[in-house]
């Protein structure tokens, strides 16, 4: 014998202030996040005057990539212990300190910690916080939100040159990095609109069956893939049977917090700090080989993305393009990517494409692109296969989160994002410095570009197996149920 119970439970709202924190996340990637692409303009003559070109803006940015990926997993536990509003804008803040400082640098060394650490001390907050806080308000248009907010970095990229360039012609240097830093704290603006998402959670009722005789409970990955709530059964002392809601953390993951009560009395035991330190940076995630697979091939999709927009510039002007020519390619770039971030993400609700497939399917469609890319000369063409590449790029760049998000609690996004950023961190600069030694070696920037996309096959080859495993597997279940 069984019945039914209608009990209530609180979702994210899916929308509401959901999209007034998207803005909010929009206008402080403008002011902050966009600043990053600015550095060759806003310091070059500055580095001329220390002494330092290529080699000293490389070591910069060096550092600052390196203290935004090596610092992701403390950002991950900042974001956690107090919540993302505080961490984004303490990250505005420390953004508008950095450029501040910088523009009293008077050698590489100053410009190094005033830019590269202090200022990516602030980025470094303002990524995650960001995307955790448009992650706990979205479910099923997350895709689209986080697309949606992404898309103010190509805003600001298109934007901010004129703004430095105004700024260095009208203040001189000191003048300009005191305008930007103002700007940046438009950051501030933007962080405080991000409420706590219990603030705006939705109250929806649902069916749950309750089975009489008998104490169960449901496996909480199982339900929660399958948006059902998991239901933990209980007998009282009239032997009658209840039913008691598991709160439900994320999509893809196993609920640990039991409003109504623990099953284990052991988790009462007072824990070591070194329990303590392993739980608060969720460092088991990494005892998962799933998990392992799917930050490297988010850190190879990265690192070749990265890589081939330092060198894009560079191929264009070896093949005899006029620099109006190459700023006109990469503008074709950009604009296919902000286009990219609004549409692709739509396409793949209403196809409702899983993130991890999308971001496969995405990676073949960026290596045959940049193929066909590395063998022509023609303008046209260049131009096409540019806005083709610049699409797929703005699908890279959105999807990447998202797919850690797909593979773990809610509640350990934070950490998740700051292991994805460790792992990129680590694998980053042996996979770049050996980039650009093949270039340096052959001399050839189509052997660079086959390198480049010689690691998106890498991707392809770690990933394909387990995503096969996974589909035999749910098709399994599938059949098992019918």
């Amino acid at each position: 014998m069984s019945k039914t119970k209608t009990i209530t439970k609180l979702v994210p709202p899916d929308g509401g202030w959901g999209w007034i924190v998207l803005f909010g996340s929009a206008v402080t990637i403008v002011f902050n996040q966009a600043m990053f692409s600015q550095f060759s303009l806003l310091y070059g003559d500055k580095l001329k005057d220390m002494g330092h070109r290529t080699t000293g803006a490389a070591m910069v940015m060096s550092v600052m990539l390196c203290v935004i990926n090596f610092g992701g997993p403390f950002v991950g536990v900042l974001v956690k212990l107090k919540s993302p509003r505080f961490v984004c804008v303490t990250g505005s803040l420390i953004c508008a300190t950095g450029i501040f400082l910088s523009s009293f640098s008077t050698n590489i060394v100053h410009l190094s910690l005033s830019y590269g650490v202090v200022f990516g001390v602030g980025l470094g907050f303002i990524q995650n916080a960001s995307f955790v806080a448009i992650n706990s308000y979205f479910k099923l248009k997350k895709s689209i939100a986080v697309g949606i907010a992404m898309t103010g970095t190509g805003i600001g990229q298109a934007l901010m040159p004129h703004v430095v360039e105004y700024s260095l012609d009208k203040f001189g240097f000191k003048g300009a990095c005191w305008l930007l830093s103002a700007l940046c704290l438009h950051g501030v603006c933007g962080g405080m609109l991000m409420q706590p998402v219990k603030w705006h959670m939705k109250k929806i009722e649902e069916e749950v069956v309750i089975e009489e005789e008998k104490i169960e409970m449901n496996k909480s990955q199982t339900d929660i893939k399958d948006d059902r709530p998991a239901i933990m059964f209980t007998k009282d002392r009239n032997n009658e049977c209840k039913s008691q809601l598991l709160e439900k953390i994320s999509v893809n993951g196993f609920s640990d917090d039991f409003k109504a009560g623990s099953l284990n009395e052991s988790t009462k035991l007072k824990k070591t700090a070194l329990e303590r330190i392993y739980e608060l940076f969720d460092i088991y995630l990494l005892s998962s080989p799933r998990f392992i697979n799917v930050i490297i091939g988010v850190g190879l999709t990265a690192i070749s993305i990265q890589n081939f927009s330092m060198l894009f510039p560079f191929f264009l002007l070896n093949i005899g393009m006029s620099r109006n020519e190459t700023a006109t390619c990469m503008s074709a770039v950009a604009l296919a990517d902000i286009f990219g971030r609004l549409i692709v993400p739509q396409v793949q609700v209403r196809l409702k494409l899983t993130t991890r497939l999308t971001l496969f399917l995405t990676a073949i469609w960026i290596l045959i692109t940049r193929q066909i890319l590395a063998y022509q000369t023609d303008l046209t063409s260049l131009l096409v296969l540019s806005a083709l590449y610049g699409i797929g790029r703005s699908m890279v760049i959105v999807a990447r989160n998202l797919t850690i998000t797909e593979h773990c609690r809610a509640d350990q996004v934070p950490s998740a994002v700051g292991l994805s950023m460790l792992c990129s961190g680590i694998i980053s600069p042996p996979i770049g410095y050996f980039l650009g030694w093949i270039r340096d070696y052959t001399e050839d920037y189509i052997a660079c570009i086959s390198a480049q996309n010689a690691l998106l096959i890498l991707f392809l080859i770690i990933w394909l197996p387990d995503m096969l495993l996974l589909y035999y597997t749910k098709k399994k279940g599938n059949a098992e149920d019918v």
